[in-house]
């Protein structure tokens, strides 16, 4: 007789209703996603993406004030941004070799993060109306200097338009960075550049919702 915390399996396919977990051979369970990684919380419509549609000239450093395009979660907002992506291209040369962060601010009783709303972010789920929680802004001032978390690349002075193409920046976090209310991140370059793109993707969850 079973027991009711054990999980009982077979191996190999099966067809028919009901049908038992699959297992492999040695003992483990047999999981095949049934659509796209994040295309659950995408129907939920809880996935935005955001880039910004002009260059904007970064700061030179780890700086407080204009990151390119940052992303804040304000106290209150009731849910954490879990990063799915971050990426970065830049169409002008680098006045000296630079390296390009992403950067973090973590303190949720900072002064709030202030700059121009874009209004150029989308839903994963096109169609739909709703509206992120975390704010995008442009030209940022930050309470503080970020810390750099990891390292996109390296910028260099040659042209790069002779160039058959440039290399994209960027880092799939899937959700293995999560902001939370109060904390902030943006792409930050150690030597300034005057035509930088960001781009962000990222899940919002219910605070609510978490386990404890």
């Amino acid at each position: 007789m079973s027991q009711p915390w054990l999980m009982e399996g077979k191996y190999g396919p099966q067809s028919g209703s009901p049908m038992s977990a699959r297992m492999d051979k040695d003992g483990s369970l047999a999981v095949v996603n049934s659509h796209g990684r994040h295309f659950e919380p995408t129907m939920r419509v809880d996935v935005f993406l955001v880039a910004n549609q002009a260059g904007v000239t970064s700061a030179a450093g780890l700086s407080a004030t204009s990151p390119a395009l940052t992303l804040y979660n304000p106290p209150g907002s009731e849910v954490n941004a879990s990063i799915i992506f971050a990426g970065v291209d830049f169409l002008a040369t680098f006045a000296a070799a630079a390296v390009v962060w992403v950067a973090v601010g973590t303190n949720p009783i900072a002064a709030a993060v202030t700059g121009t709303a874009t209004t150029a972010h989308r839903k994963g789920r096109l169609g739909n109306q709703a509206q992120p929680k975390i704010r995008l802004l442009l030209g940022a001032d930050l309470p503080a200097a970020p810390v750099a978390i990891c390292s996109l690349g390296v910028g260099l002075t040659g042209a790069i338009t002779t160039a058959p193409r440039a290399q994209s920046m960027g880092r799939y976090f899937d959700g293995s960075l999560i902001l939370g209310p109060g904390a902030n991140l943006s792409i930050q370059t150690s030597t300034s550049n005057g035509d930088t793109y960001c781009t962000f993707a990222w899940e919002e969850i219910p605070i609510l919702s978490e386990r404890e």
